[in-house]
């Protein structure tokens, strides 16, 4: 919750007032950094992609410090098994759209079918590889 609102309520509720922001509105943010973080870093990569293949720049040598320090974060960030499910969908999955990719659960054996970066966060969520604090 931004902070300017917070002590708006404060300020009209008074100050023994406790403001917490709902549960569902943080995962939803929890979500939306996700997505928009996952996309990104595909983003990037795709773009140092077609640099290469089009004008036959090679990016990777200079990037790979800035792609070091990013899966690092998200280790940190999600864990190491969110994490490589990420660098996965990143580095590997070429055109979700076209062709399936599927995410498994190792301890049930059931697989996801993942089209979009929403698909791959709610399959990862359902398989409980979020290590949410």
């Amino acid at each position: 919750m931004k902070e300017r609102i917070k002590r708006s309520l404060i300020s009209i509720a008074g100050p023994n007032t406790r403001v917490i922001e709902n549960p569902k509105s943080i995962e939803k943010k929890r979500k939306k950094i996700f997505i928009d973080t996952v996309n990104s870093i595909k983003g990037i990569n795709l773009r140092a992609n077609e640099m290469h293949l089009e004008y036959g720049i090679n990016l990777f040598y200079y990037e790979d410090a800035h792609y070091q320090v990013i899966e690092e974060l998200l280790i940190q960030l999600y864990g190491y098994e969110v994490a490589k499910v990420i660098f996965w969908w990143v580095y590997d999955v070429e055109d979700p759209k076209n062709i399936d990719y599927k995410v498994k659960d190792e301890k049930s054996g059931k697989e996801y079918i993942v089209r979009t970066t929403t698909q791959l966060y709610n399959a990862m969520k359902k398989i409980k590889l979020f290590n949410l604090k």
